[in-house]
């Protein structure tokens, strides 16, 4: 099943996707490798871990959401992969950009 409604917005799905990744990981990258005292720090502060959890409970809130509506491509461990890879700016954008994916119909001739 796709979310055939999504078609005319794949372009702007992509490009958020981007934009969450760049915008995200870029910036943590920079501090995790360059200013490990800056990330020590935020690593430490009650109200980041609290925002870090509620990524974490989205992001398993709609890997269920994908598994129990039974979208298999990409699928909910897809979803979780690319959402500690990246960010939920960067999965959410992401996996409906590849669900809006036209399916090819049965029997269409190639």
């Amino acid at each position: 099943m796709t979310l055939e409604k999504l078609k005319t917005i794949r372009p702007a799905l992509l490009a958020l996707a981007i934009l969450g990744f760049l915008g995200i990981n870029v910036p943590f990258l920079y501090f995790a490798l360059f200013r490990p005292d800056v990330y020590a720090e935020s690593m430490g502060n009650g109200i980041a871990l609290v925002f870090m959890g509620e990524a974490f409970l989205l992001m398993l809130f709609f890997a269920y959401l994908i598994a129990r509506f039974g979208w298999r491509k990409p699928g909910w461990v897809f979803f979780v992969v690319m959402s500690l890879l990246g960010s939920m700016a960067f999965s959410i954008p992401f996996q409906l950009y590849l669900m809006s994916r036209p399916m090819p119909r049965e029997g269409a001739e190639d």
